[in-house]
């Protein structure tokens, strides 16, 4: 049996259900071919033994597992080894970064226009590509009323399957709370970075802070959430200073000083070039 891979998504934005579909496989029916190109599909087996070829690697899914196929290049073949499969197809989409390895390596962060100010602690969802379902009747549960919603218009109905779905890859994950390293040390610097964003913060400061390489605590930011730690402490700084500017009567000098900038000339540069508006400009459109 071949090594199942890990796949890494990132939840930022949230990924989103699409559609839920039961069917019957049978021996005598044949191969089936299919390319993904832009959606996941979650195959549940829930009876029966699947066989399944990824891009030419064969490899077979039994009863109470879940097989996850990939969109992208990847070609697929099922058929039913002997008898009988029972499929559940749940197909949903990734809007933010995704990716396949055999360890458990954090997506980055694709929103990388907004600035949460309050700490998001998963942010990378990590699944197996196949896995035995540890919880079989609560997940079965899920997948029944999401392979039960049909296509209209209403909208209750759109974010009841969302939180399902939700729900179900919560069931799915690898890990609870993604807690590995990288996602751990990544979520200190960013809330050590929040913190103290008035301060003068360098290189030496966080790495004097964390007692890692400098060159290590980059790395570790920029593979989790796509910023450098001097990108993330502008854009916070920048977020901050908006929201200062359309909710407090504080002066120009006061926000750039309250927001860690002691030069104002360089603030409002900063400012206008994160904001495409001067900060009076961007004070006066509201």
């Amino acid at each position: 049996m071949t090594q199942t891979a890990y796949l890494s998504l990132s939840c930022l934005p949230l990924p989103t259900f699409i559609e839920g579909r039961h069917i019957d496989l049978t021996a005598d029916a044949g191969k089936q071919n299919q390319v993904h190109l832009e959606y996941f599909v979650f195959a549940f087996v829930r009876q029966g033994q699947l066989m399944m070829v990824q891009d030419g690697v064969e490899q077979q899914v039994n009863a109470g597992e879940v097989f996850i196929m990939m969109p992208g290049h990847h070609k697929y073949v099922w058929w039913a080894k002997s008898g009988k499969v029972a499929l559940d197809w749940i197909y949903g989409y990734v809007a933010g970064d995704w990716h396949v390895q055999a360890g458990l390596t954090p997506a980055k962060n694709s929103m990388k226009s907004l600035m949460l100010h309050p700490p998001v602690p998963v942010q990378t969802l990590f699944l197996m590509q196949r896995r035995a379902l540890k919880e079989p009747d609560a997940i079965y549960k899920l997948v029944d009323q999401l392979v039960s919603k049909e296509y209209n218009c209403q909208s209750k109905q759109f974010f009841e399957s969302q939180q399902l779905f939700i729900q179900l890859l919560a069931k799915l994950q690898a890990q609870d709370n993604a807690q590995n390293e990288l996602t751990q040390l990544s979520l200190s610097i960013q809330q050590y970075l929040k913190k103290h964003f008035r301060d003068k913060i360098t290189a030496t400061t966080l790495s004097n802070h964390f007692d890692q390489r400098a060159n290590y605590l980059v790395r570790v930011l920029r593979q989790t959430i796509g910023l450098s730690p001097a990108e993330f402490l502008m854009q916070y700084r920048m977020e901050e200073a908006a929201r200062m500017l359309l909710n407090t009567s504080a002066s120009i000098a006061d926000v750039a000083v309250a927001v860690g900038f002691q030069n104002i000339y360089y603030f409002s540069t900063s400012f206008k070039k994160y904001t495409g508006l001067s900060p009076s400009r961007y004070r006066a459109q509201e």
